[in-house]
């Protein structure tokens, strides 16, 4: 795996170098554009509207729109004129308690680790504290042209530094019409939900998840290779929920009918 960028982890007037890896990746499929006459593929085409002809990628600038149809050029020298302490360093402005950051601004999420040998012993000290005192560090870092605020946290050996919406980007709550009103809740309703709720609840395991719709995709697109044919599953009717009180019911007495998974039997043949 190659490091995505290379720069310095501060803490006030201490200096790591460290290398960031991306911690996930998507695997969701891709598609191109097919024309269905002659199954070509279709490019994206670079047109200009003024010059009317299609125009090559080092053809192309940056620019951004100050008013209506008016636009600053931008070049690459302007950008490294840019002089930011995050350019080059993820710098750790301070720490907070981890119940502070609602999950709602993480996005993005990098491992840091030391970059070479002299870097080992600092970054285990400063890891290790943070782990004692069971904090988060926030952090600037100028990444992809933009500077981000950072949380970092201790994982494993190494760090895991998710990066941030800034409060302006996350959007709030007030004005959908649908959370306008106060329900009022039954109590027996909220204990049957209660008891489905602990019914199936158990720790979290990531393997226990697989994208099933990429593999059911998959399967189709290798049937249709090898030209057989492919036919489709009748949908499931859900229904509407008209009787809480009975869906509660229902789905608790089913929860508590259904089989338990092979992670619980072999945790309870050991025992």
């Amino acid at each position: 795996m190659r490091p995505t960028w290379k720069g310095f982890l501060k803490l006030s007037l201490v200096n790591i170098p460290v290398r960031l890896y991306p911690a996930a990746r998507s695997q969701s499929l891709s598609f191109n554009q097919i024309h269905k006459e002659c199954n070509s593929r279709i490019k994206l085409d670079k047109r200009c509207p003024n010059c009317e002809r299609s125009v090559s990628s080092d053809e192309l600038v940056k620019g951004y729109q100050y008013a209506k149809e008016q636009y600053v050029i931008m070049d690459e020298e302007d950008f490294t004129k840019v002089r930011l302490e995050s350019t080059k360093s993820i710098n750790i402005v301070q720490f907070v308690e981890r119940s502070e950051i609602d999950p709602v601004y993480y996005h993005g999420s990098h491992y840091i680790v030391p970059d070479g040998p002299v870097a080992v012993e600092s970054f285990a000290t400063i890891r290790q504290a943070a782990i004692d005192k069971e904090r988060i560090g926030l952090a600037r870092v100028v990444m992809n042209g933009k500077e981000q605020v950072a949380a970092i946290r201790p994982r494993d050996n190494a760090f895991i530094m998710s990066a941030l919406y800034y409060a302006n980007e996350v959007r709030e709550l007030s004005g959908i019409e649908e959370l306008e009103a106060t329900p009022e809740i039954n109590p027996e309703e909220l204990q049957l939900a209660s008891q489905l709720i602990d019914s199936i609840t158990k720790p979290f395991e990531p393997k226990d998840f697989e994208d099933n719709y990429r593999k059911e995709l998959l399967a189709i697109i290798k049937a249709k290779a090898e030209g057989k044919e492919i036919v489709a599953p009748p949908e499931v009717e859900t229904g509407k929920v008209i009787n809480l009180m009975d869906a509660l019911k229902t789905s608790l007495e089913q929860s508590q009918l259904a089989p338990p998974d092979a992670g619980e039997i072999a945790k309870a043949a050991g025992e």
